[in-house]
């Protein structure tokens, strides 16, 4: 019996110390992922109701058919926009950066507008490597513009479009998350995303 009971407390030690050293090591990387620099590197792929507007800077770049389907669209109850920002990650740290998940706010014009997580472990290589996080963003014109007239839908469209990354209109912030022993732990607040590297230690 005296020996069993040895043996168990064994095993709770070298549980307890293997726990310990993963737990340390996801928080070393979260660490790492925390003080890479970030940037966005594009915004594009903007969609709306189904019409591709990449390229298109004025109104003269839309045919008599897109016209009119944005005319119908905006007669529905929403008139949704999506988009992909593509977030660039560089690790100047001398170990490995990840994150198991992460969260992301949308911000336009300086107001959080929507939320949403990419689900998807990110690992970026030590020493100056990079990995880039696309983060699909849609959201709803008509209640960001509610009270306008779709004509301010219309400018706002066009000038994403037009811009692309040099928009400051629209920013983002992500938080990410590490695992340990099952747990997703997020990283205390939001990291801000802006065009150029920033550090965010």
């Amino acid at each position: 019996m005296l020996r069993s009971t040895r043996i168990f407390r064994y095993l709770l030690l070298v549980l307890s110390v293997e726990l310990s050293m993963t737990a340390c090591q996801a928080i070393n990387q979260m660490q790492s992922f925390a003080n890479c620099s970030f940037r966005r590197q594009d915004v594009g792929k903007f969609n709306v109701a189904g019409i591709n507007l990449e390229g298109r800077k004025s109104l003269s770049d839309f045919g008599f058919a897109d016209i009119a389907t944005l005319g119908q669209a905006w007669a529905n109850p929403e008139f949704p926009l999506n988009f992909v920002i593509n977030v660039e990650a560089k690790n100047p740290n001398t170990q490995l950066a990840s994150m198991i998940r992460m969260d992301w706010v949308a911000e336009v014009d300086g107001k959080d507008i929507v939320s949403g997580n990419v689900n998807q472990r990110v690992e970026v290589a030590p020493n100056g490597g990079t990995a880039i996080i696309p983060v699909n963003v849609g959201l709803d014109l008509k209640k960001l513009f509610a009270g306008s007239e779709r004509s301010g839908a219309l400018n706002f469209l066009l000038d994403a479009t037009a811009k692309g990354n040099d928009n400051n209109r629209i920013a983002l912030k992500i938080r990410p998350y590490i695992r340990i022993a099952g747990l997703d732990i997020p990283y205390p607040g939001y990291l801000t995303i802006k065009k150029e590297f920033n550090s965010t230690n």
